[in-house]
């Protein structure tokens, strides 16, 4: 549309319009043919469409907002080509779950993604890279942090999603890398529109920024890395110019969710929902700029992204969708009366605390909580004043409004020691405590003093520096003993700094003080686990055994648990009890738990059903040479002496330095009246071990029989030498008797 007389009469009438309804905005001026200025470029169903999410970016940090701490051209450069929303909303201050709903435009509760860990996207939600795939647009993604890897579902309908990370412990790949990265995908592709996603992890924790910004802002390394990002932005920006996309591009700027930075005690975020956490940048810019310059006060949410886009794009919009396109009338009609949601599992999840939950209007946040609370944004935009213990009737309105949601909580996945060590790295405090089953959860307003001490805790813990961590993890497990991620850092310090004893008890004590709720089970299996392995480094089977029999009993033992259980139940002849166990849980699929079982059952005397479990071990892991080995033991201790032989041989293919192989397949031999090759197996053995005594004592044995008694007596004196009195008591026995009828025999003679 060109400028002109109706145009301008356009913008009168808009402007009459907003007067006379008196709502703060009308959503229809953002994306309109703006009266700022006329629009260069139309859209099209082939419109390139951009999304630049900076992750942790706070609103009122940047100088669109009103901010003067940090100069951030790049955005500033956007911001004027674009409609901003002044008040718009993160759905879940954490980076998976805020991403989860920006692309689906469902709520957390709706996609099923609740946190960063233990959910994924699952297929059957669409997100909005599956919509514009099926709509012939190629895809590409660059992310810049481990929580978006590919595995949580955010990947589905990217033709190119790069989560490739450098191996550091932050696992942050710089903007500048991914930028570059999605830049050299996105001009490799020809004739097809493209959606291109760009996630840029700067300014989350922990702030380094690089230079110049590091010395430039010293004293303020969050906005450093708020600088460094927006250079990130700007070389992105620079390649869509190049590309000639920039102009013809829906652009969406905007950030997943904010930052505490101590306003209400965290530093960080996850734990609470006031507006520094869940108020984020959103800029949108459409093709030719139309609409730039527009100031939109009304609150919307992230959610609102996918329906926008595919609005602009007439694409059909999903039905189901929470968010809304703000490109209609109906949308401004309604923007007064918007509330927004938000929520945060992650208090309950991490910490045993109170889940959060809020809706925010025109005017008012209202937050969910044990004590809920209330706050006015207009006359107080930095929450300071709570207005809920006078119940006036926005409380009680958004109230009775959030709790008529359906809105279940959710159980997160079983998530693997490895995940949590990562994440933990990244500052989320990722190990779950056990919380009662039933009962209140402590409010966390409450617990902010003992947030700033899990967090130091952390720092210290996964900086190495275990034993300054040993105080503060001891004086946090005194203030909350239900965190048993305290517990077991305090253990591991213990262990890194040579306390191994105290080791055991202080995540002895832990796992006492924790029992199963809402969320603890994975995490309470892993302190089991950890447990039993400082048991087994102390030799102490009993207490090994011990916690592995309570983490059986209480539904916490996973595989590798029950396996190293029934082996200790083999090792002491319990034979009966390992089948038991392996055979009480579902079909056995894993090589070692069905080797175990076929070693219990060798044991029992049930050599079909033993060699039946160990082929099916060797089935699946074909080169294992320790399954092959056990497999000669079975035949053997069959009578199946040439078997014996045949698997043994198998079994020093793969691995021809085994000790014990050798000995065995002597035994084998001697059987076989192959006593040449007996005593060479035998010889070989114990150049790889000399602790291999029964084949000191088979080489003795098998040299008399030969005639060459004074090779014999001298193998038989090295064994009564080295061979330890218990394991050997027969051996030695008849080694004695053998060496007092060498001793006779002259004078017999």
């Amino acid at each position: 549309m060109q400028p002109g007389r109706d145009n301008r009469r356009e913008c009168v009438a808009r402007r009459t319009f907003a007067r006379r309804t008196r709502i703060l905005v009308s959503l229809v001026a953002v994306i309109s043919a703006g009266c700022a200025r006329s629009p260069r470029a139309a859209i099209s169903s082939r419109s390139p469409v951009v999304v630049i999410s900076v992750d942790t970016l706070r609103a009122d940090h940047l100088p669109v907002y009103g901010y003067r701490g940090v100069q951030t051209p790049s955005i500033d450069a956007i911001a004027r080509d674009s409609a901003v929303f002044d008040n718009a909303y993160s759905n879940v201050p954490l980076t998976l779950p805020s991403h989860a709903a920006l692309l689906t435009g469902l709520l957390p509760f709706e996609n099923g993604v609740r946190d960063n860990l233990g959910f994924r996207l699952a297929p059957e939600h669409r997100s909005l890279a599956t919509i514009l795939k099926s709509a012939s647009y190629a895809t590409g993604a660059a992310v810049s942090s481990y929580v978006l890897r590919a595995d949580r579902g955010l990947a589905a309908g990217f033709d190119y999603y790069d989560d490739s990370l450098p191996d550091n412990p932050t696992r942050e790949r710089a903007g500048m890398e991914s930028a570059a990265a999605l830049a050299k995908w996105g001009g490799a592709v020809r004739d097809r529109p493209l959606f291109l996603f760009l996630h840029i992890y700067e300014p989350h924790a922990p702030y380094k920024p690089p230079e110049p910004f590091a010395s430039r802002y010293a004293t303020a390394p969050y906005d450093g890395e708020i600088a460094a990002a927006d250079a990130a932005v700007g070389s992105f920006i620079e390649y869509l110019k190049r590309a000639g996309l920039y102009e013809r591009a829906i652009l969406v700027f905007l950030s997943d969710h904010g930052e505490g930075l101590g306003d209400h005690g965290e530093e960080e975020h996850g734990v609470f929902l006031y507006r520094e956490a869940i108020r984020v940048p959103l800029l949108i810019k459409r093709p030719g700029s139309g609409g730039a310059g527009e100031r939109v006060r009304a609150p919307v949410s992230l959610t609102d992204v996918v329906p926008t886009v595919l609005s602009l794009l007439s694409i059909p919009i999903p039905s189901g969708l929470h968010g809304l396109p703000l490109t209609t009338r109906s949308a401004g009609s309604a923007a007064a009366d918007r509330r927004i949601y938000s929520e945060t599992l992650y208090p309950r999840l991490a910490l045993g605390w109170s889940d959060q939950a809020s809706l925010v209007d025109a005017r008012y946040q209202y937050i969910h909580a044990p004590r809920p609370e209330l706050y006015d944004l207009v006359a107080d935009p930095g929450e300071r004043k709570d207005l809920a213990p006078g119940l006036p009737p926005p409380f009680r309105s958004l109230r009775t409004a959030l709790e008529t949601m359906s809105r279940p909580f959710s159980m997160p996945e079983a998530s693997s020691p490895e995940e949590l060590k990562k994440l933990a790295a990244l500052g989320y405090i990722s190990v779950s405590p056990g919380t009662p089953a039933s009962g209140p959860l402590p409010d966390p307003k409450d617990k902010v003093e003992a947030l700033a001490e899990l967090k130091t805790l952390f720092e210290l813990y996964y900086a190495g520096r275990y034993s300054e961590a040993i105080p503060p993890a001891r004086a946090l497990v005194a203030r909350e003993p239900q965190i048993l991620s305290a517990w077991s850092m305090l253990s591991d310090s213990l262990d890194h700094t040579g306390k191994l004893a105290q080791a055991i008890e202080a995540l002895r004590s832990g796992i006492a003080r924790v029992r199963v709720g809402t969320s603890s089970g994975e995490q309470l299996a892993q302190a089991y686990e950890s447990l039993s392995l400082l048991y087994q480094r102390a030799d102490d089977a009993a207490g090994r055994e011990r916690t592995l029999r309570e983490a059986a009993a209480r539904g916490l033992a996973s595989k590798p648990m029950k396996r190293d259980l029934a082996r200790l139940y083999v090792g002491s002849g319990r034979n009966a009890e390992a089948v038991a166990l392996l055979r009480a849980g579902p079909p056995l699929v894993e090589a070692e738990s069905l080797e175990t079982l076929g070693v219990a059952l060798a044991g029992l005397g049930k050599v079909t059903e033993a060699k039946d479990a160990l082929l099916a071990a060797l089935a699946i892991e074909p080169g294992n040479a320790r399954i092959a080995f056990n497999l000669g033991t079975l035949l053997l201790d069959a009578g199946d002496a040439a078997g014996a032989r045949d698997w043994f041989l198998k079994s020093l293919q793969s691995d021809s330095s085994s000790a014990p192989t050798w000995t065995q397949l002597g035994f084998a031999q001697a059987q076989l009246a192959d006593a040449e090759g007996a005593e060479r197996s035998w010889r070989r053995s114990i150049e790889l071990d000399p602790r291999q005594y029964n084949s000191l004592y088979n080489l003795a044995v098998s040299a008399l029989r030969a005639g060459r008694k004074e090779e014999g007596r001298a193998n038989l004196e090295r064994f009564l030498a080295a061979a330890p009195g218990k394991p050997y008591a027969p051996q030695r026995a008849e080694a004695e008797k053998i060496l007092r009828g060498l001793s006779a025999g002259p004078s017999a003679k």
